[in-house]
């Protein structure tokens, strides 16, 4: 039995390229800019966000993320932003940062409606806890030789197309160069362990009177190694003040979403119902949202750059 466990353990730590790579989330409606860097001050404020997600709760090693994340509209179409993120799954860990830069072109005199492109610079380290691995003979050279920190870089790319408070649709791809090199043994041409992401998402606000709205919206996500993978999501919101969801996460997941808004301080709560065989084995997923929104009065009143016509 020790011998198959450290198997199935050996082959996800070591073929991560067979499944998912960057870590899942469901919330991404409160904070796109994760998923794309040109949406970097594309708003009038600074939102600070925190997530948490603890996937597949019950199942013993399986995959828990955190991940920070600002940006900001500095003046002159020039948007910036930057995250950290963590990702633990068994004895891997995935851990890194992104730094990202925007540039905005205004579609209308208000600044409302926006066509944004956004460059980000990643700086990751993979990490392998070989005191979790348990092998039949001890001090198994091919554990104790065949994993390394891997610090890698990359960038990512993004377009992104808006108007405030109707629409917006947007396209990705996270690292782009799958650079194969480690930052700190530039004679070790290693793979990068991560392969090339797309992500395509789109969403527009229907308002219904003066108190209600509806947000139908999709993410579509293509990983070089993995099947596509479509999420088609709808959001009513009150006031803009409370609103409820659900998501349908092909061939995974049925999710649950609520979230309270009170302008500076949001906070939102998604359960993910497992579909899939591994509901055999686990309670579904729990993700929770804080955000902390920094208002600039006037943020795109002064621009200087002309109106793109």
């Amino acid at each position: 039995m020790k011998k198959i466990t450290a198997i199935l353990v050996f082959l996800l730590a070591f073929n991560l390229v067979n499944a998912q790579q960057l870590s899942l989330t469901s919330q991404y409606m409160m904070n796109h800019y994760v998923l794309n860097p040109a949406i970097a001050g594309t708003t009038s404020y600074i939102p600070i966000n925190l997530n948490v997600r603890n996937q597949w709760v019950n199942i013993k090693g399986a995959p828990v993320t955190q991940s920070l994340s600002a940006h900001a509209y500095l003046g002159k179409n020039i948007g910036i932003g930057g995250f950290f993120f963590n990702d633990v799954t068994g004895p891997t860990r995935r851990t890194g940062m992104c730094v990202s830069v925007a540039y905005h072109l205004r579609l209308n005199k208000d600044y409302s409606r926006k066509l944004s492109f956004g460059l980000g610079g990643v700086f990751f380290q993979h990490y392998i806890n070989k005191d979790m691995l348990t092998t039949d003979v001890p001090e198994d050279m091919t554990i104790l030789n065949g994993f390394n920190n891997r610090f890698c870089p990359d960038v990512n790319f993004g377009i992104y197309f808006s108007q405030t408070d109707k629409f917006y649709v947007g396209a990705s791809v996270l690292n782009l160069f799958e650079i194969r090199k480690d930052l700190f043994n530039l004679s070790n041409k290693i793979q990068n362990p991560i392969k090339r992401t797309y992500y395509f998402n789109a969403g527009y606000y229907f308002k219904l009177g003066n108190d209600f709205g509806v947000e139908p919206s999709c993410l579509l996500q293509l990983q070089e190694t993995t099947p596509l993978q479509l999420d088609v999501n709808a959001r009513f919101t009150y006031k803009n003040m409370i609103w409820l969801g659900a998501s349908y996460r092909m061939k995974d997941a049925v999710v649950m979403m609520f979230a309270l808004d009170l302008k500076k301080f949001a906070i939102g709560y998604s359960y993910d119902l497992t579909l899939s065989e591994i509901k055999k084995h686990s309670y579904g997923s729990h993700e929770i949202n804080l955000t902390y929104r920094i208002f600039k009065k006037d943020a795109f009143k002064n621009n200087s750059f002309p109106l793109f016509n």
